[in-house]
């Protein structure tokens, strides 16, 4: 069989981006195989044959919990094609109908929560690394620092900044996206306390 490998970035909050791009992979005839949440192998196969989704699971996908949701799926016609961490790609023949991971708001509202808890860790560890990359600027002088270091040192002290900086920037993007999560998850509630 024929495969293609491309490698594409993905952000967390944009999963239904990725899921729109391996929808129109697959209806031009190439079949996600595997991926690593940045390189993705797709063999080529009759175009349209499956309709692709992806879930952040509550647990890794070995887990008992995680493994009973997987063979209910399976047994819903629903297969597991690559996992990336908690990412899981699901992906159903197209004959059979279209699917939906979220069949209510209650089950929408619980995955961004996922995104969301996801998106607070890193924000956690941007701040942790942001600190230690002002704190290691602040010991440059040190003289067990400066023999530690010294390769590093060797590009300038600023290089300390730099990092700090672009770490900075992240974290920013994390804080924007993480509202932008936590609205998505309001709207949510607003429209499920309408239907009630």
């Amino acid at each position: 069989m024929n495969r293609k490998v491309v490698h594409k970035v993905f952000w967390a909050w944009g999963f239904e981006r990725e899921e729109r791009w391996l929808n129109d992979m697959a209806a031009c005839g190439w079949n996600l195989v595997d991926t690593t949440g940045v390189r993705y192998v797709f063999e080529q196969g009759t175009p349209g044959e499956y309709r692709y989704k992806l879930e952040l699971l509550e647990n890794l996908p070995s887990t008992a919990e995680s493994e009973r949701y997987l063979r209910f799926m399976e047994d819903a016609g629903i297969q597991q094609v690559a996992a990336c961490g908690r990412w899981v790609y699901f992906r159903r023949r197209a004959e059979d109908g279209p699917f939906d991971l979220f069949s209510d708001l209650d089950s929408r509202i619980a995955h961004l929560r996922r995104i969301r808890t996801l998106l607070f860790t890193v924000i956690g560890v941007e701040v942790i690394a942001i600190m230690l990359q002002l704190v290691a600027f602040g010991h440059v002088d040190a003289p067990a620092f400066k023999q530690a270091m010294g390769p590093v040192l060797s590009q300038g002290d600023a290089l300390f900044l730099v990092i700090a900086a672009i770490l900075l920037v992240l974290l920013v993007v994390m804080v924007a996206q993480t509202v932008r999560v936590a609205r998505r998850i309001d709207r949510l509630k607003k429209e499920r306390a309408i239907r009630e």
